[in-house]
């Protein structure tokens, strides 16, 4: 009977929370906002799901004809506008995350509403076709144990991104040559222990020095098989090794079960993989890893949870001995504004730390999420709702610009939107005011056009938890720009730099490189990040992700 009151008191108490939401503490809404309704947020994907079944031209004997393209439009101006209407009228009262992300939905689904109905066929004359991915196992090069591998999908065969001219590299990393000269402290210890060996007399076989031999061999292998175990443990099952062949099919969806799939595969596909305007795929080869289902569990345990769990600590501890006494103070209170929270209440070194801290729950929230959609849509294999290429295409330590961090080392979910709505208006105005060929590259306009369309997406989300003030949302908006203009200036340094190198007949490349742009975009990302830290802290996001 108890268990009967229980379930009944908890089943109505969810029913009130859903029905009538209190808003959560420290959630600040736009003005005049209302709480998220069922309808307003399913009414959106599904008119634009009815709209895909008429993007694809029909088969027969259906006739392709104006009044057709003129339902199919009006379906998707109408998913556009619930769309774009999303994050200007409603708000999540339970999570202040959840908002956020209302307007990141709301901005992206209405652009890519409008891409895929208005932009690309009017504009481009393109309509989306499927591509079919055929993976087929490969053979491996036997590497030795202890050797690294080079993972193509790593570096995916990147040229420098500097120079569109410039040559392979046989590796990607600055200080490959170096480390070739010189031999490791296990190489340096056989061939000192052969040497001494070497040394004695012939027919010399002393017991004792025999003795020392084995005694220093059984050490040395037990040293490195623990090592080489430690490091298969981390590393966890290998993904499949595969060459992977994509071809574009050549005719339509024929069949309505199959157009009612095309359809909901174009919804789902939110980076384009598994059509034509897919620009996910950095890696620039056919060599490729599949993760399985056992490396995706593995990378969650070992690795995503770790990062999550140590960076969530970070977090917690910074707002709980700095911040949360000031969590609940009106904004127009002598301490209130959490820019002056975030600016006077945390040391510069906490400030860091806050923001670096953020950046790794991030990155592993990302990397979890993939990873979990992976494990439970790989039975669909082999369609493409179940292909879920690398989210980072290399790792964090191979990274020495801040042009490869947020080309290979950041996630490429917004690629799309960023590309049209970004990269080519800055690339067209670049040649526009330079008067370069349509043939020439627009590096500058590409790059700052792009950044400049992230910070209007981010502020656009985050206004929507600062109570709708423009004002306060300049933080992301800052943060976006300055590394785009970073972007642009460390190509130009870069090319000085190996241009002062070759005129002294020195090499392009310095032992030192690597140090000197690890370092580099630490800084960048740490210092101009803390705009992006000090946004989330007055928008209240440190504090749910600090339980608080």
């Amino acid at each position: 009977m108890d268990m009967i009151v229980y379930s009944t008191n908890l089943l109505s108490q969810l029913h009130a929370l859903i029905v009538h939401p209190q808003t959560r503490p420290g959630l600040h809404p736009v003005p005049g906002s209302r709480p998220l309704t069922f309808e307003a947020a399913v009414l959106p994907p599904l008119i634009y799901y009815v709209a895909l079944l008429f993007l694809a031209p029909l088969p027969p004997p259906a006739i392709r004809s104006i009044y057709v393209d003129a339902i199919r439009n009006v379906l998707a101006l109408t998913a556009g506008i619930l769309f774009f209407r999303l994050p200007l009228v409603y708000h999540v009262p339970q999570s202040i995350g959840l908002t956020y992300q209302l307007g990141l939905v709301g901005l992206y689904g209405g652009c890519r509403v409008l891409d895929a109905f208005f932009i690309s066929p009017y504009c481009f004359k393109h309509i989306p076709r499927r591509v079919k991915y055929v993976h087929k196992l490969r053979l491996e090069t036997p590497v030795p144990d202890g050797r690294g591998k080079n993972k193509e999908w790593s570096n995916g065969g990147v040229k420098e991104p500097y120079f569109h001219k410039a040559k392979d590299r046989a590796n990607a990393n600055p200080n490959a040559d170096n480390k070739a000269e010189k031999p490791t402290q296990a190489e340096t210890a056989v061939r000192s222990g052969a040497a001494d060996t070497n040394k004695g007399r012939p027919g010399d076989t002393h017991g004792s020095t025999k003795v020392t031999d084995r005694t220093a061999e059984h050490i040395r292998d037990s040293t490195v098989e623990s090592y080489f175990a430690l490091q298969r443990t981390l590393s966890g099952p290998d993904p499949q090794p595969v060459l992977e062949t994509a071809t574009t099919e050549a005719g339509w969806p024929q069949s309505f079960q199959d157009h009612a799939c095309w359809a909901l595969e174009l919804e789902l596909s939110m980076r384009g993989v598994g059509f034509t305007w897919t620009t996910a795929d950095v890696r620039h080869t056919r060599k490729t890893w599949l993760p399985t289902v056992s490396n995706r569990v593995h990378s969650i345990l070992v690795h995503v949870l770790p990062v999550l769990l140590v960076s969530w600590f970070v977090i917690r501890n910074i707002y709980v001995r700095y911040l949360v006494q000031f969590a609940d103070l009106p904004w127009d209170s002598e301490h209130g504004q959490s820019r002056e929270l975030f600016d006077d209440r945390l040391p510069l070194p906490i400030q860091l730390t806050l923001t670096g801290g953020l950046g790794a729950f991030l990155m592993a929230a990302f990397s979890l999420g993939h990873s979990l959609f992976a494990i439970v849509l790989s039975p669909l294999a082999p369609s493409p709702l179940a292909f879920f290429p690398p989210l980072y295409s290399t790792r964090v330590w191979d990274i020495t610009s801040v042009r490869k961090f947020w080309s290979y080392g950041w996630h490429r979910l917004f690629a799309r939107l960023f590309l049209v709505y970004g990269v080519w208006p800055g690339e067209w105005a670049e040649r526009k005011f330079t008067g370069k060929r349509d043939d020439e590259p627009a590096d500058v306009g590409k790059v700052l056009g792009g950044f400049l369309s992230s910070a209007f997406v981010h502020s656009f989300s985050v206004r929507g938890v600062l109570g709708g003030d423009w004002g306060s949302t300049t933080g992301e908006a800052k943060f976006f720009a300055l590394n785009g203009i970073a972007v642009v200036l460390e190509g130009a340094v870069a090319r000085a730099v190996k241009s002062w190198r070759k005129k002294r007949g020195y090499g392009e490349n310095a032992w030192y490189d690597g140090y000197v742009g690890r370092l580099w975009w630490l800084t960048v990302l740490l210092g101009t990040g803390r705009n992006f830290a000090r946004g989330w802290v007055k928008s209240g996001l440190v504090r749910e992700i600090a339980f608080m």
